[in-house]
């Protein structure tokens, strides 16, 4: 199972804050409000209860990173946005591809982000289909697979900035 780091949310918020391609670690970290929250945030995906995992499948996984980081609001700017990219992410590297409606997953992520839903629905909802799977961390295959997705979702991240 690949998770989700602190840098690569970093990097992700600078993608989706900004739109410009290429950014550093750096100038990221100034978009950060909260380093706490944000690793909580990075961390609450691995916990884990009595020696078990507290969120057994990668939809779970996926569906409590949206929440932590959509909830914590630990970045200045545009939670929801890196939230729902750092779930299309690590649903991406871990061999799943969302199949929703922009519309309804628009409905689901609000909802999440103010309370109204839990992660545990989000996760049962979450339509995916299998892909390739991407275990190891690449710097260059990874910023490309973001640029994709973002590009790929564009519709809806836009939504999410209105929002």
């Amino acid at each position: 199972m690949r998770y989700v780091t602190v840098d690569e949310l970093v990097y992700i918020n600078e993608q989706v804050v900004t739109g410009e391609a290429i950014h550093s670690i750096v100038e990221g970290k100034r978009a950060v409000r909260d380093i706490g929250l944000l690793e909580a945030a990075a961390a609450r995906p691995m916990a884990s209860a009595f020696g078990e995992d507290a969120y057994l499948t990668l939809g779970e996984k996926a569906a409590v990173l949206l929440h932590s980081v959509a909830r914590n609001h630990a970045f200045a700017d545009g939670n929801k946005r890196t939230a729902t990219v750092a779930a299309l992410f690590m649903l991406a590297v871990n061999g799943q591809h969302v199949t929703w409606d922009d519309n309804e997953a628009l409905s689901w992520i609000i909802a999440i982000a103010e309370g109204k839903q839990t992660p545990e629905a989000f996760a049962a909802w979450l339509p995916t289909e299998p892909s390739n799977p991407t275990p190891e961390a690449d710097a260059a295959r990874d910023s490309e697979l973001l640029a994709q997705l973002i590009k790929s979702h564009d519709a809806l991240l836009v939504e999410l900035a209105g929002k």
